[in-house]
């Protein structure tokens, strides 16, 4: 609604004890430019009476369809709501590098104080890294690494060469050799790179293991259903499906269960979501690597609000992996609860 007087009176005085914060600030003083600029044409044309003191941080998400990411906007929601007078702002780029340089651009004209992004494509992050840096809006990159990550943009994920060594460690270990299909993320993003390179790696030297068909599958539960499906179509024994995630995993696990093949067929994921543990738990997902969405999406909170607050933190941050089966899925829930 309109401001009153009184309220426009309040507005000011919070923006100049706002501005006071901002100046103390080096990197934050051409946002105090840019906020005493807004309150002037706030008080010229009346506008929206907001909270000065509430801090607004814009989420970046590459869709909300992907069960994980998903999850993770979950966890950060309620993370900001033990936080008190903290704003996240979700926006979904729908898979689109150039939505997502167009929504952290909203984000700067908006003045939020900070900005999460999951990138869509890790090797496109350059453009909008450079305009928030400009901004001097304090800047974090989750869970998707990307390779330009400048001084001062902190970035919280998990080492992915991790997920797939994990995974491979497993096969190793409770079978005797096989043909391998690797069901891979999009490869514009560096998990699915790694992932994918890890597992090649661990089984190089190992002859009675044969990787004989790798292909992306887009992340997705039916695009994984899809691939498993030309697979089987094409005549070729697979005894092992290793996936990049979960969700791609579940898909292969329902075409092979239609080709009465899931009983000889080993499948691994990654990320332990609720979905891939209840298959766990059901007996048709042999394994998954955990990706700790929580902690990472709580260490994204905390990193942006320390640079926003300009308290010491660090530049990357390294969530674990660990490894889940049937034999630990009950303590593994237990500690997670």
């Amino acid at each position: 609604m309109p401001i009153t007087t009184s309220g426009l009176t309040t507005r000011f005085k919070q923006g100049a004890k706002y501005l006071t914060q901002l100046i103390s600030k080096p990197k934050k003083a051409a946002r105090a430019v840019l906020l005493m600029t807004g309150l002037m044409a706030l008080a010229a044309c009346g506008g929206e009476d907001t909270n000065a003191n509430v801090t607004r941080i814009g989420v970046a998400i590459p869709n909300f369809d992907d069960t994980f990411f998903v999850s993770m906007k979950n966890s950060m929601s309620a993370y900001a709501e033990q936080q008190g007078d903290l704003e996240l702002i979700f926006v979904d780029a729908k898979e689109d590098t150039v939505k997502q340089l167009g929504q952290v651009q909203n984000f700067i004209i908006q003045q939020v104080d900070g900005i999460v992004v999951i990138p869509v494509n890790t090797d496109a992050t350059q453009p909008m890294t450079d305009k928030v840096i400009k901004s001097g809006i304090e800047l974090v990159y989750l869970n998707r690494r990307p390779k330009y990550l400048p001084s001062g943009v902190a970035y919280v994920g998990s080492e992915e060469l991790q997920f797939g060594e994990e995974q491979a460690k497993y096969v190793a270990a409770h079978t005797d050799g096989g043909n391998i299909g690797i069901i891979m993320g999009m490869m514009t993003i560096e998990a699915a790179i790694l992932r994918t390179q890890s597992v090649e790696k661990y089984f190089n030297d190992k002859p009675e293991y044969n990787i004989i068909r790798k292909q992306t599958a887009l992340w997705q539960r039916s695009q994984g259903m899809i691939v498993m499906e030309n697979w089987i179509n094409s005549g070729d024994q697979l005894d092992i499906i290793i996936s990049n995630n979960d969700d791609m995993a579940l898909g292969a696990i329902q075409a092979l269960r239609a080709a009465g093949k899931l009983d000889d067929t080993i499948v691994v994921g990654v990320d332990a979501t609720p979905d891939g543990l209840m298959a766990i738990k059901d007996g048709v997902l042999d394994a998954t690597v955990f990706q700790n969405g929580r902690s990472q999406a709580h260490g994204a909170i905390d990193a942006v609000l320390s640079g926003i607050n300009g308290t010491p933190r660090e530049e990357i941050t390294w969530i674990p992996a660990e490894l889940v089966t049937k034999d630990n899925l009950a303590e593994f829930e237990i500690n997670q609860g």
